[in-house]
């Protein structure tokens, strides 16, 4: 099999001097099962022309090496199909996209359980202080319980991600690492099912554990991500539809948790375990079935270097990708000094700062916190498809800014003029819930996209632990800000307000970037080199076949002498 899928300019000059290229427009994409078509017209020749052009991604080569030792049996089938995402160009399913869109739809709700979870705790914290502004334990108020957990986790994460990027980098452990990470993310929420006013601070333990496996899963994950494709119209349809169904999933667990709450009129505890209930069955489900399944195995980059140990090499790897990326990739070195002030490692500590606000300012219910978190997920599903169109339109860097500054306004005005615990309050609240959801689900994506973009092909998995890294550097100084602002009796408000200063301040940056255009080229000829390279290595053993014995050869067309090199 042929594994640089990329057929020559000229497909009869191809055929002359190769005598595999002359069947170029049916065996292109043999590989994943495509038929050859016949162009009737115009357009069906460009787009010809273009699937001919087209590579296979790594996920895709790895897909097809694959020797299906573990195959999901056939009964169980259909619980991915809800979540299959078709490659816009050979309208083919990728197993790995697939995994994608099964794993964002279980860390959704999970993470949305969090705030259900966090809201009944700090609840039980403020009665055993004897009000939301008492000292709790130490020198922390009950109000700052949740901000002071996102705290930890976010020095931790900041702390142990590059080692956790070594791990990744320099081990064949990829996949093990978002397997394991995955099932004690599912058992911490599993377990949260025994908060009670006697147990509240052994929950809040749980959500620190819970929470920083979430980020060493979602760095994993997003070291798979570069693997899907090499085009930035396919990389965008993929990263819109994860979002859309992501949210689609939240939206549909939401409205169960409000129906059954409602009409079983449930108090804030059983509303928060009957959350953490499904988000646990959803996580035993989709990530088993992921991470089981879908996910291939992934060789290590490279070796540990000679004098280092995993515990130092992430770090020096750190060190050595940053000078790289600071001297030769301009665009890329400002988008990850803006994500500093971003809230991608967090969206959970402005989680934490909203539940604790419409906890103890606004007073809401956690039903009433669910109804927010309904309209918020789906406003969010417009807000991916934004995203998907406006990477296309203006581009991802463009399209990122206005998703900042559309949520820095948002939550200024949220902030603002929210003042209590009245009705009109609550109205307020649930209106800006929109709002906001429209611009997270426009944000991440549009990150995602960006950074997949100005990432040379070869480099994917240490830029993508850099860009990680740079996310938890300081991606918990708002939680920071509003604890100590808390714990100094200064306004929740302000606390609050002070999100749309980090995100305007994100946004400065990015106008450092210079042209996008001139970013994506400055990376593709780097790419095309590794893509090459990455074809010659493929073949027996690469990717789920790690360690098999078997043997592939893999024979290279070469269009302008008609010579091939065999590569074992």
């Amino acid at each position: 099999m042929t594994l640089e899928q990329s057929a020559p300019d000229d497909v009869e000059a191809a055929a002359a001097a190769a005598p595999q290229a002359a069947s170029a427009d049916a065996g292109v994409f043999a590989a994943n099962g495509d038929e050859p078509s016949k162009p009737t017209d115009s357009n069906t020749s460009l787009a010809q022309e273009r699937k001919l052009s087209r590579k296979l991604s790594i996920s895709e080569m790895a897909q097809e090496q694959s020797t299906r030792r573990c195959p999901p049996p056939k009964y169980l089938r259909w619980i991915e199909w809800p979540f299959r995402v078709k490659n816009i160009q050979t309208h083919q399913y990728v197993e790995e996209a697939t995994g994608h869109a099964m794993d964002h739809a279980s860390r959704g709700p999970i993470n949305q359980t969090g705030s259900f979870i966090g809201s009944a705790m700090i609840r039980f914290a403020a009665m055993e202080a004897g009000g939301a502004n008492n000292v709790v334990f130490g020198n922390t108020k009950a109000s700052s319980l949740l901000t002071v957990a996102s705290l930890i986790v976010g020095v931790t994460a900041g702390v142990t991600m590059p080692f956790v990027g070594a791990l990744v980098d320099h081990t064949n452990h990829r996949k093990a690492m978002g397997a394991v990470s995955a099932v004690i993310i599912v058992i911490a929420v599993g377990f949260q099912l025994m908060l009670n006013e006697d147990t509240w601070f052994a929950i809040f333990i749980l959500e620190i554990i819970g929470g920083y496996f979430l980020i060493m899963h979602q760095v994993c994950t997003m070291a798979y991500l570069p693997d899907l494709t090499h085009d930035l119209d396919e990389m965008g349809h993929y990263t819109a539809h994860f979002m859309m169904k992501q949210y689609g999933v939240q939206a549909i667990f939401t409205s169960i948790l409000i129906a059954v709450s409602f009409t079983r009129d449930f108090t804030n505890l059983q509303t928060a375990k009957l959350a953490a209930g499904m988000a646990t069955a959803l996580g035993v489900v989709n990530m088993g079935y992921a991470w089981t399944f879908l996910f291939r195995k992934r060789p290590k980059l490279r070796e540990v270097p000679e004098g280092s140990n995993l515990y130092t090499t992430g770090f020096k790897q750190l060190m050595s990708t940053a000078k790289v990326v600071f001297k030769n990739y301009r665009a890329l070195k400002w988008f990850m000094i803006a994500l500093l002030f971003s809230p991608e490692a967090g969206a959970g500590v402005v989680l934490s700062i909203a539940v604790t606000f419409v906890t103890f300012l606004v007073q809401m219910s956690v039903r009433e916190i669910s109804i927010v978190s309904l309209i918020l997920l789906i406003t969010t599903v417009p807000g991916a498809y934004l995203s998907k169109l406006m990477c296309r339109w203006i581009n991802p860097l463009n399209s990122f800014r206005c998703a900042e500054i559309l949520f820095a306004i948002g939550n200024a005005l949220f902030a603002g003029l929210v003042t209590g615990s009245t009705q009109r309050d609550k109205y307020l609240v649930y209106t800006f819930g929109g709002i906001l959801g429209v611009a997270l689900g426009w944000m991440f994506p549009s990150q995602r996209t960006l950074a997949v973009a100005l990432i040379p092909k070869g480099q994917e998995t240490e830029i993508m632990g850099l860009i990680s890294f740079f996310g938890q550097i300081v991606g918990w100084l708002p939680a920071f800000v509003f604890t100590a602002m808390n714990q100094n009796g200064v306004s929740m408000r302000w606390g609050v307000s002070t999100i749309s200063w980090f995100l305007l301040v994100s946004c400065f940056f990015t106008l450092f970037c210079g042209k996008f255009e001139d970013a994506v080229a400055l990376v593709a000829e780097s790419s095309d080199e590794y893509l090459h390279s990455f074809s010659k290595r493929g073949g027996g053993g690469s990717f789920a076949d790690v360690g098999a014995s078997e043997k592939s050869e893999v024979a290279v067309a070469t269009a302008d002498s008609g010579e091939k090199e065999v590569v074992a």
